[in-house]
């Protein structure tokens, strides 16, 4: 739930001890588009954001340590600072917590190649535990905190730690993704000159740095680089660049794909996922579906009634629509929600179009028998962190994929989606596996159905062809860093995980029984959780 922040003169005087009010603007873009952008309709349909909250976000005026706000503001190219109450969750009590952060903008370069390009403001979160405690980097692969996709703002109150934080009592660093949220080189524009995994790393490089060079915390202490998913590609990529800059590195749950069409996630999850015998459940399901047009007539019957925007399209979009959506629903429950909690709904061949259209709806939003409020709040608060407004699939499913099919080219070329940017320009994408099903479509379907969904054109860039992934890996081969790599058994992204193969002498992958597309490390048995906890001590890690 976004939260409006406002401010009152009658507490205006006691802020001014816990803030800082830069107002030095003096970036060469100022945030601002240089010129009238080509896209200058879509540009005012879906570029613009309300408000950042970080900015407006009143600040604490207790409990702040005076010293870190002026440790902070001591640091030349920080700016913004600002302390705030923070709610995040505790897994200790297994319920939301507040603490106090620190807020700050970081004056970064707009291409690291070239400085004199000038600079913009980058958001980062700090909490402080002590100067003799650790420190963890979370490398964010979206914008900090999550967004809330009808209206384009950043979320405070799902500003979440990693559980590690929490574990090890250690201070943390969340910086945000470059073009993500508010942090943007080239401002509300179309462009995307300077999004790369390397001018990211760049970015961590020098806030790092400007950390521990401040005297915030300590200097010498530990630090470990952690992320999830696109988070995890994040971790990965800055240890391939600036390998040992930290003390060790977990990339959680992160793929590495070669192309815009990598088919290994979902043929993972069709033939190698550990859900036991269950899956040919699932596939007899898709079959049953695929092969009976009356019980896709019946399906869109009820999603006309269900959804109001359906009764705009044919009945053959939404046939198409359905099909497409039980792809990508069963591709999200794969990913956040346990098989346990979904399985019951999963038809058979006779059952109504009503149970069909039950399970084809379900994702990882939707809340299963068995789901404790704080249970489904976090998974939902993990599946938006995630993927955001980043995830068409994750607003409304059925409705994007007809849109998808009929959208004309230039309407998504906005700064809504700079990560399908960056993976059509570089770190690939997924697309569905129809090979097992092929039979039960016409070719006219599967065509629309085969279509991408990260089309490079699309968004006016070129992929790579797979070479940043190569070198990546082929660096993590000859890496000496301290490095895990955290995946789960049940996760279709673990299809796209790194190879043995590519592991440096002091990385080491860990496999999680059951494990989905999160960090939750107290969902994992004693066992695995120990693994990683042990692991962190014996390279030095004190908790």
């Amino acid at each position: 739930m976004a939260l409006a922040a406002f401010m009152t003169c009658c507490i205006g005087a006691l802020l001014t001890s816990c803030s800082d009010d830069d107002n030095n603007n003096s970036s060469s873009n100022n945030n601002k588009p240089a010129e009238t952008d080509t896209y200058e309709i879509e540009v005012e349909a879906g570029m613009k954001m309300n408000e950042n909250q970080f900015q407006t976000k009143v600040p604490a005026t207790t409990d702040c340590d005076q010293a870190v706000i002026t440790a902070l503001q001591a640091i030349d190219k920080v700016t913004d600072v600002k302390a705030f109450k923070m709610s995040t969750f505790s897994y200790k009590i297994n319920d939301r917590v507040t603490k106090t952060a620190y807020f700050f903008n970081y004056k970064q370069d707009i291409d690291h190649n070239n400085p004199s390009k000038g600079w913009f403001k980058q958001q980062c979160v700090l909490t402080v535990a002590g100067k003799d405690r650790p420190t963890v980097l979370m490398t964010e692969g979206y914008a900090l905190g999550g967004s809330v996709p009808e209206k384009n703002l950043n979320r405070l109150d799902s500003l979440v730690e990693t559980p590690l934080v929490e574990t090890m009592n250690a201070n943390c660093l969340q910086v945000e993704h470059r073009y993500f949220g508010w942090s943007l080189p080239e401002g509300w524009t179309n462009r995307w000159s300077y999004l790369s995994a390397k001018q990211q790393s760049d970015d961590l490089h020098a806030i790092v740095t400007a950390i521990k060079g401040s005297g915030i915390i300590g200097k010498s202490g530990k630090w470990l680089s952690v992320g999830s998913s696109k988070g995890g590609e994040t971790t990965a990529f800055y240890a391939y660049h600036y390998p040992n800059e930290v003390d060790a590195y977990v990339p959680f749950v992160a793929p590495f794909m070669f192309s815009t069409m990598d088919l290994r996630p979902f043929t993972y999850i069709l033939e190698d996922a550990h859900i036991g015998n269950n899956m040919q459940k699932v596939k007899a399901a898709f079959r049953a579906f695929f092969k009976n047009r009356e019980l896709q007539e019946q399906a869109v019957e009820i999603l006309k009634k269900d959804k109001k925007w359906a009764s705009q399209h044919s009945v053959d979009d939404l046939r198409l629509a359905l099909m497409f959506s039980m792809y990508n629903n069963h591709f999200l429950k794969m990913s956040y929600v346990p098989y346990t909690k979904w399985l019951p709904l999963v038809p058979k061949e006779g059952d109504s179009a009503e149970k069909f259209y039950k399970y084809i709806m379900a994702d990882a939003a939707t809340r299963y028998e068995g789901d404790s409020e704080t249970e489904y709040d976090t998974r939902v608060d993990g599946f938006n962190d995630f993927e955001g407004n980043n995830n068409p699939f994750g607003i409304d499913t059925l409705n994007y994929s007809v849109k998808a099919r009929t959208r004309a080219t230039t309407a998504t070329k906005v700064r809504f989606n700079p990560f399908m940017v960056q993976s059509a320009k570089e770190l690939g994408y997924a697309l569905n596996d129809y090979s097992w099903i092929v039979d039960l479509v016409t070719p006219e379907n599967l065509s629309a159905l085969n279509k991408p969904d990260c089309d490079p054109k699309t968004y006016g860039v070129t992929h790579d062809g797979g070479a940043f992934i190569r070198q990546f890996l082929t660096g993590m081969k000859q890496s000496d860093c301290y490095m895990i790599f955290v995946y789960g058994e049940q996760d279709p992204w673990t299809g796209a995980c790194i190879p043995n193969e590519y592991l440096g002498k002091n990385s080491q992958v860990l496999s999680i029984t059951d494990g989905i597309h999160n960090d939750f490390i107290y969902d994992w048995n004693e066992t695995e959780r120990n693994a990683l906890l042990n692991w962190l001590k014996a390279v030095g890690f004190d908790f």
